[in-house]
Protein backbone atom coordinates (compact mmCIF):
# COMPACT_ATOMS: atom_id res chain seq x y z
CA UNK A 1 0.00 0.00 0.00
CA UNK A 2 1.26 3.53 -1.16
CA UNK A 3 0.29 6.96 0.27
CA UNK A 4 0.02 7.99 -2.80
CA UNK A 5 -2.65 5.31 -3.78
CA UNK A 6 -4.61 5.15 -0.64
CA UNK A 7 -5.42 9.30 -1.28
CA UNK A 8 -7.09 8.37 -4.36
CA UNK A 9 -9.01 5.80 -3.20
CA UNK A 10 -10.43 8.04 -0.58
CA UNK A 11 -11.06 10.99 -2.95
CA UNK A 12 -12.92 8.17 -5.28
CA UNK A 13 -14.40 7.15 -2.67
CA UNK A 14 -15.58 10.59 -2.06
CA UNK A 15 -16.41 11.31 -5.31
CA UNK A 16 -18.69 7.72 -5.45
CA UNK A 17 -20.50 9.03 -2.37
CA UNK A 18 -21.46 12.68 -4.28
CA UNK A 19 -22.20 11.16 -7.50
CA UNK A 20 -24.25 8.39 -5.74
CA UNK A 21 -26.97 10.92 -4.59
CA UNK A 22 -28.12 11.08 -8.27
CA UNK A 23 -30.73 8.38 -7.97
CA UNK A 24 -33.95 7.70 -9.69
CA UNK A 25 -36.41 5.43 -8.27
CA UNK A 26 -38.56 3.15 -10.31
CA UNK A 27 -38.63 0.37 -7.95
CA UNK A 28 -36.88 -1.66 -5.66
CA UNK A 29 -33.76 -0.97 -7.84
CA UNK A 30 -33.17 3.02 -8.39
CA UNK A 31 -31.34 4.19 -11.51
CA UNK A 32 -27.72 5.46 -10.71
CA UNK A 33 -24.41 6.04 -12.38
CA UNK A 34 -22.84 4.32 -9.50
CA UNK A 35 -21.43 1.19 -11.94
CA UNK A 36 -20.05 4.34 -14.07
CA UNK A 37 -17.85 5.39 -11.12
CA UNK A 38 -17.02 1.49 -10.31
CA UNK A 39 -16.09 0.98 -14.09
CA UNK A 40 -13.57 4.56 -14.11
CA UNK A 41 -12.36 3.48 -10.19
CA UNK A 42 -10.88 0.05 -11.26
CA UNK A 43 -9.90 1.10 -14.78
CA UNK A 44 -7.59 4.03 -13.53
CA UNK A 45 -6.63 2.51 -10.17
CA UNK A 46 -6.21 -0.90 -10.44
CA UNK A 47 -7.19 -4.19 -9.10
CA UNK A 48 -5.84 -3.33 -5.34
CA UNK A 49 -6.66 0.51 -4.79
CA UNK A 50 -10.15 -0.27 -6.80
CA UNK A 51 -11.17 -2.45 -4.42
CA UNK A 52 -10.24 -0.87 -1.78
CA UNK A 53 -12.16 2.10 -2.40
CA UNK A 54 -15.33 0.31 -2.24
CA UNK A 55 -14.56 -1.55 0.66
CA UNK A 56 -13.75 2.15 2.26
CA UNK A 57 -17.29 3.33 0.95
CA UNK A 58 -18.95 0.04 2.66
CA UNK A 59 -16.88 -0.03 5.92
CA UNK A 60 -18.30 3.84 6.49
CA UNK A 61 -21.24 3.24 5.60
CA UNK A 62 -21.80 0.48 8.01
CA UNK A 63 -20.29 3.36 10.94
CA UNK A 64 -22.72 5.40 9.90
CA UNK A 65 -21.37 7.80 7.25
CA UNK A 66 -24.40 8.08 4.35
CA UNK A 67 -22.06 7.26 1.64
CA UNK A 68 -24.57 5.53 -0.90
CA UNK A 69 -27.43 7.19 -2.03
CA UNK A 70 -27.47 9.55 0.84
CA UNK A 71 -28.00 6.41 3.18
CA UNK A 72 -26.00 4.80 5.57
CA UNK A 73 -26.57 1.20 8.13
CA UNK A 74 -26.86 -1.92 8.10
CA UNK A 75 -30.48 -2.04 6.68
CA UNK A 76 -29.28 -0.58 3.55
CA UNK A 77 -26.48 -3.24 3.69
CA UNK A 78 -28.68 -6.11 3.94
CA UNK A 79 -32.21 -3.95 2.03
CA UNK A 80 -33.25 -4.91 -1.71
CA UNK A 81 -30.02 -3.67 -3.07
CA UNK A 82 -27.96 -5.34 -0.90
CA UNK A 83 -26.38 -7.91 -3.48
CA UNK A 84 -25.34 -5.07 -6.17
CA UNK A 85 -23.43 -3.38 -3.16
CA UNK A 86 -21.64 -6.34 -1.90
CA UNK A 87 -20.25 -6.63 -5.20
CA UNK A 88 -19.02 -3.58 -5.69
CA UNK A 89 -15.48 -4.55 -4.33
CA UNK A 90 -15.13 -7.47 -6.87
CA UNK A 91 -16.29 -5.49 -9.69
CA UNK A 92 -13.93 -2.71 -8.85
CA UNK A 93 -11.09 -5.99 -9.05
CA UNK A 94 -12.01 -7.86 -11.74
CA UNK A 95 -12.50 -4.23 -14.14
CA UNK A 96 -8.82 -2.97 -12.80
CA UNK A 97 -6.99 -6.55 -13.32
CA UNK A 98 -8.53 -6.91 -17.10
CA UNK A 99 -8.01 -2.86 -18.06
CA UNK A 100 -4.17 -3.95 -16.85
CA UNK A 101 -3.93 -6.63 -19.27
CA UNK A 102 -5.05 -4.27 -22.33
CA UNK A 103 -2.34 -3.14 -24.26
CA UNK A 104 -2.31 0.81 -24.36
CA UNK A 105 -2.04 2.58 -28.05
CA UNK A 106 -3.49 -0.46 -30.63
CA UNK A 107 -6.73 -0.39 -32.60
CA UNK A 108 -8.85 -2.91 -30.55
CA UNK A 109 -8.06 -0.50 -27.41
CA UNK A 110 -11.43 0.95 -27.00
CA UNK A 111 -13.27 -1.77 -27.45
CA UNK A 112 -11.34 -4.30 -24.79
CA UNK A 113 -12.14 -1.40 -22.49
CA UNK A 114 -15.66 -1.46 -23.30
CA UNK A 115 -15.82 -4.83 -22.92
CA UNK A 116 -14.02 -5.43 -19.53
CA UNK A 117 -15.69 -2.29 -18.19
CA UNK A 118 -19.16 -3.51 -19.27
CA UNK A 119 -19.29 -7.13 -18.35
CA UNK A 120 -16.61 -6.67 -15.33
CA UNK A 121 -18.20 -3.47 -14.40
CA UNK A 122 -21.59 -3.97 -14.50
CA UNK A 123 -22.91 -7.08 -15.56
CA UNK A 124 -21.29 -9.36 -13.17
CA UNK A 125 -23.19 -7.70 -10.54
CA UNK A 126 -26.54 -8.26 -12.00
CA UNK A 127 -25.70 -12.26 -10.86
CA UNK A 128 -25.60 -11.49 -6.82
CA UNK A 129 -27.83 -8.54 -7.17
CA UNK A 130 -30.88 -10.54 -8.99
CA UNK A 131 -30.22 -13.00 -6.63
CA UNK A 132 -30.23 -11.38 -3.51
CA UNK A 133 -32.82 -9.25 -4.96
CA UNK A 134 -35.43 -12.23 -5.14
CA UNK A 135 -34.60 -13.29 -1.70
CA UNK A 136 -35.87 -10.37 -0.13
CA UNK A 137 -38.26 -8.88 -2.07
CA UNK A 138 -41.23 -11.58 -2.16
CA UNK A 139 -43.04 -9.99 -4.71
CA UNK A 140 -40.63 -10.59 -7.31
CA UNK A 141 -39.40 -13.61 -6.58
CA UNK A 142 -40.67 -15.40 -10.08
CA UNK A 143 -37.07 -15.40 -12.40
CA UNK A 144 -39.48 -13.01 -15.37
CA UNK A 145 -40.05 -10.51 -12.35
CA UNK A 146 -37.06 -10.43 -10.71
CA UNK A 147 -34.89 -9.80 -14.12
CA UNK A 148 -37.70 -7.00 -14.79
CA UNK A 149 -37.06 -5.10 -11.73
CA UNK A 150 -33.33 -6.00 -11.30
CA UNK A 151 -31.98 -6.13 -14.72
CA UNK A 152 -33.29 -6.09 -18.31
CA UNK A 153 -34.47 -2.47 -17.87
CA UNK A 154 -30.97 -0.85 -16.77
CA UNK A 155 -29.15 -2.84 -19.27
CA UNK A 156 -29.18 -0.06 -21.74
CA UNK A 157 -28.30 2.68 -20.02
CA UNK A 158 -25.62 0.44 -18.18
CA UNK A 159 -24.02 -0.39 -21.88
CA UNK A 160 -24.27 3.66 -22.51
CA UNK A 161 -22.09 4.56 -19.26
CA UNK A 162 -19.51 1.77 -20.33
CA UNK A 163 -19.58 4.12 -23.62
CA UNK A 164 -18.80 6.71 -21.46
CA UNK A 165 -16.35 5.55 -19.47
CA UNK A 166 -14.09 3.31 -21.75
CA UNK A 167 -13.79 7.10 -23.74
CA UNK A 168 -12.85 8.38 -20.09
CA UNK A 169 -9.97 5.89 -19.24
CA UNK A 170 -9.32 5.65 -22.75
CA UNK A 171 -7.99 9.15 -22.47
CA UNK A 172 -6.92 9.00 -19.29
CA UNK A 173 -4.49 6.30 -20.01
CA UNK A 174 -2.58 8.20 -22.58
CA UNK A 175 -1.69 10.70 -20.07
CA UNK A 176 -2.04 9.49 -16.71
CA UNK A 177 -0.95 5.61 -16.99
CA UNK A 178 -2.18 3.37 -13.94
CA UNK A 179 1.34 3.41 -12.02
CA UNK A 180 1.51 7.43 -12.43
CA UNK A 181 -1.51 7.63 -10.75
CA UNK A 182 -0.61 5.02 -8.24
CA UNK A 183 3.14 5.84 -7.92
CA UNK A 184 3.94 9.21 -9.03
CA UNK A 185 5.82 10.81 -12.27
CA UNK A 186 9.06 9.60 -10.47
CA UNK A 187 7.95 6.16 -10.63
CA UNK A 188 7.50 6.26 -13.97
CA UNK A 189 10.38 7.86 -15.02
CA UNK A 190 13.10 5.68 -13.18
CA UNK A 191 10.75 2.59 -14.50
CA UNK A 192 11.64 3.90 -18.40
CA UNK A 193 15.01 4.66 -17.65
CA UNK A 194 15.51 1.17 -16.54
CA UNK A 195 14.52 0.07 -19.49
CA UNK A 196 16.54 2.44 -21.60
CA UNK A 197 19.46 0.64 -19.62
CA UNK A 198 18.48 -3.10 -20.73
CA UNK A 199 17.89 -1.81 -24.22
CA UNK A 200 13.67 -2.01 -23.92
Amino acid sequence: MRFRGLVFSALFAALFAVLSLVSIPIGPIPITIENLVIMLTGALLGPWYGALTFLIVIGLDLLGLPLIRGNAGIGLLVGATAGYIWSWPILAWLTGYFVGKIRPRTRSEYWLLLIVLFICGDLISYVPGVLWLRHVVPAVRPWGKAMMAGAIPFLPGDFAKALVASAIVLIVRRVYPQERIIRGQQFVSQSLEQGAGRGD
